[in-house]
């Protein structure tokens, strides 16, 4: 092995050694960008919650998003060192424009012809950017190809962006149909633009054209191609091919492998650099980030003919681009200028030589390295290029390792300060900015809510209190019953439903077969009395409305916030008193002293059977055939016992209608006085319910435990206000004290010193 390889291969193994740092630096500025990109977002969503509130008035200074762009700094600089230290071999980019023999080039040094780097006259010939890498055992050529969306994002997107042709196709039918225009918009293609931009459109549009073509290689996946046939796939077509036909477009990049006619160089690797100079979007940045990223020296071929005989702006645009790739390294130890003499005339060679070394050498320092030689001869290309190149590196690419390394962790550490720098400014802001701990805002809406729930039910209570008032009239139910009383009193006049004759002729017919006036009379009184009963309780509806209004204004005296407890079940008060106190008993911490609260309203009893009966029974004593103590004597008796005769019968009809229309009377008064009963005990009901849900020994600390076990259903609105900027406030101490500790651990010198200010 020449001593120039057994250097290089020495410079690759300790480019190597630096690869576990620099993965360690990327996963930790990764993890600072994630940080303050969080952080950027808190500051940005207290500013949209509370716009020009106090806090996001404090948090205007320093910008978080300052932040995160100095970690992407320090993100981009570590992925170029990346790329640079993880590489396996060394890397020379060829570089120039159309027609200058780039591709000769290439040719000579990896020993491939016209059918696998095609050159040729006209047009540019390279379509897509290949690296060739030296190997004695496998040739072949590797394509990866572009998947539906990154060929619409990085192939159509940036031509839809250049030409101003509005949003990109959302998929391929879609752009297949896409209606491009045939010529330039004389908006679009004012003045000096048309003639970069035609050419673009015509492109797109020959791209369009094609698509059938290589629609079905845009898979993504890696394809394995002879080098016999690699040409369709990285060369525009020739003149005579057939014009719909692109391959090419669906390549993302092309990898070859073959034995380059060099001896002993193992670890060597070529970078074709197709776009410079070529009208495509976004041709500039594609070839900067191939230099950047993927070369350890730029070779820049220059053909000296008739027309290209002199150092020409677009040549300095092109060491302009290599400047900006070789930021921290000397740019001359990074580039090569190749005068290219194939086929030229040596005047124009000498013209060239002459013009470089008096206008872009000519300043008293070093100047740009230039070698003239032939493109095309192979001999010459290994013996006046390669071989001094190599020579070169292996001097000059550990010094510009070291620097580039170098250079990356002057950067991080500045990023790193400058982040440093701004999260003291945010923690001072910070530290003027009470924020109360998760348990201090627990306890805070506990209490809150436990306020507004007392103050709510104590309106209810008072609204109750208005009603049991003495002077308080229900006048629908004083309408109820009179319409129950008027019923009764007509079913009464009317013969108790079968008319006084027959009610006669049936006491008459009875009378004759008991041989006796009370059986009947007795019997007909009982029957009377349950009707009449069984009639009155028609108001039972209007007391259970009553009861189920006294429901309906409880909860809403509770408020919205605790009706959410019951998780949107319950159609009625009842069912979602019900839900909230089934919540409450199944809490992970349980508040059973407000559930049994829930429990004492839902038992309230305000139905006729219960409210109105026991008293409206009294009224109907008087319908009893005999008195219930045997010491009154049976005093029913004589009033019932009648001559068993039709007068009879007529006595006793008039008799029991007497009786029943007295009984209705009374019961009409034990109805009218009900309102104002069943309001005092909504009454009491409701003022027992807010006493022991709000002021019971357990209620404070239930209502803590409420506030925690629910908080995501009690506030699920709060995505605004006061309660939403400290919750978003908390989230931005954490984050800027994860990144201080970041931070501070990479450089505890910086740490000491910040802290001691």
């Amino acid at each position: 092995m020449s001593d120039n390889a057994e250097r290089l291969d020495a410079v690759l193994r300790r480019r190597r050694e630096h690869l576990p740092a620099v993965d360690a630096q990327l996963d930790r500025w990764r993890h600072i960008l994630r940080l303050t990109e969080e952080l950027s977002d808190a500051v940005a969503g207290i500013r949209a919650t509370e716009p020009g509130g106090t806090v996001a008035g404090l948090l205007e200074t320093p910008d978080p998003a300052g932040m995160a762009k100095a970690a992407r700094d320090c993100l981009d600089t570590l992925s170029t060192v990346r790329s640079r230290v993880d590489r396996e071999t060394v890397n020379l980019g060829v570089s120039g424009r159309a027609r200058n023999g780039k591709s000769t080039l290439l040719q000579s040094l990896s020993g491939l012809d016209d059918r696998q780097i095609p050159s040729g006259r006209g047009q540019p010939v390279t379509a897509v950017r290949s690296k060739i890498y030296h190997s004695l055992t496998d040739p072949g050529a590797r394509l990866t190809m572009h998947t539906e969306r990154s060929f619409l994002e990085e192939v159509i997107a940036p031509y839809h962006g250049e030409l101003g042709l509005g949003p990109v196709p959302r998929d391929l039918s879609a752009f297949a149909r896409h209606p491009y225009p045939r010529v330039i918009d004389d908006e679009a293609g004012e003045g000096a633009a048309r003639p970069t931009l035609a050419p673009m459109l015509a492109r797109l549009r020959e791209a369009q054209q094609a698509l059938p073509s290589y629609r079905a290689h845009l898979t993504g996946e890696i394809r394995a191609v002879d080098l016999a046939d690699i040409r369709d796939w990285v060369a525009y077509p020739e003149a005579d091919a057939e014009p719909d036909r692109r391959p090419y477009l669906a390549v993302r990049e092309a990898t070859i492998t073959c034995a380059f006619p060099i001896e002993d160089v193992t670890a060597l690797g070529l970078v074709d650099l197709p776009g410079l100079g070529e009208l495509t979007p976004n041709a500039e940045e594609h070839h900067l980030a191939g230099l950047r990223n993927d070369i350890d020296f730029a070779i820049v071929v220059k053909r000296p003919t008739d027309t290209n005989a002199m150092w020409a702006r677009e040549d300095a645009d092109a060491l302009q681009l290599i400047g900006q790739a070789c930021t921290v390294a000397d740019v001359r130890d990074f580039t090569l200028i190749l005068v290219n003499t194939g086929a030229c005339l040596p005047e124009n060679v000498t013209a060239l030589h002459d013009d470089i070394r008096d206008r872009l050498n000519a300043a008293g320092e070093r100047g740009y390295w230039v070698i003239v030689a032939d493109g095309a001869d192979r001999d010459a290309v290994r013996e006046q290029v390669l071989n001094p190149v190599l020579h070169h590196l292996a001097t000059a690419l550990p010094r510009m390792d070291e620097v580039v390394i170098e250079d990356a962790i002057a950067v991080c550490r500045d990023r790193g300060e400058r982040i440093w720098s701004d999260l003291h400014e945010l923690s001072k802001t910070l530290r003027a900015l009470a924020v109360p701990t998760l348990t201090e805002q627990m306890i805070a809406r506990a209490e809150t809510l436990r306020a507004q729930v007392a103050a709510s039910l104590q309106t209810w209570v008072e609204g109750l209190r208005g009603r049991a008032d003495k002077d308080y009239e229900d006048e629908e139910f004083f309408e109820r019953v009179a319409e129950v009383h008027t019923d009764v009193r007509e079913w009464i006049l009317s013969g108790f439903g079968e008319g006084p004759e027959a009610w006669q002729e049936r006491a008459l017919s009875r009378f004759r077969v008991d041989r006796a006036s009370l059986p009947f009379a007795s019997a007909e009184l009982n029957r009377v009395r349950v009707e009449m009963a069984r009639r009155f309780s028609a108001v039972d509806d209007l007391l259970l409305q009553r009861r189920d209004e006294y429901w309906a204004g409880l909860v809403a005296g509770l408020g919205t916030r605790m009706v959410r407890l019951t998780n949107g079940h319950g159609p009625s008060p009842r069912d979602a008193m019900a839900a909230m106190a089934e919540a409450l008993r199944e809490a992970p911490d349980p508040c059973p002293s407000l559930a049994e609260s829930l429990d004492f309203a839902l038992d309230v009893r305000l139905d006729y059977r219960t409210r109105v009966l026991p008293r409206l029974r009294r009224a109907l004593d008087v319908l009893f055939p005999e008195e219930d103590d045997p010491r009154d004597g049976n005093a029913a008796t004589p009033l019932l016992a009648v001559p068993r005769t039709a007068e009879g019968a007529a006595e006793l009809f008039n008799r029991i209608t007497q009786l029943a229309r007295q009984a209705a009377y009374d019961a009409q008064a034990v109805l009218a006085q009900e309102p104002g009963a069943t309001a005092q005990v909504l009454f009491a009901y409701g003022e027992q319910f807010e006493d022991a849900f709000v002021r019971s020994d357990s209620s404070e600390a239930e209502f803590r435990r409420l506030a925690a076990a629910f908080q995501d259903r009690l506030w699920p609105d709060e995505e605004t206000g006061p309660q939403a900027v400290m919750e978003v406030l908390r989230r931005v101490h954490r984050l800027a004290a994860e990144l201080r500790t970041l931070i501070a651990d990479e450089r505890p010198r910086i740490a000491a010193e910040r802290t001691g200010r």
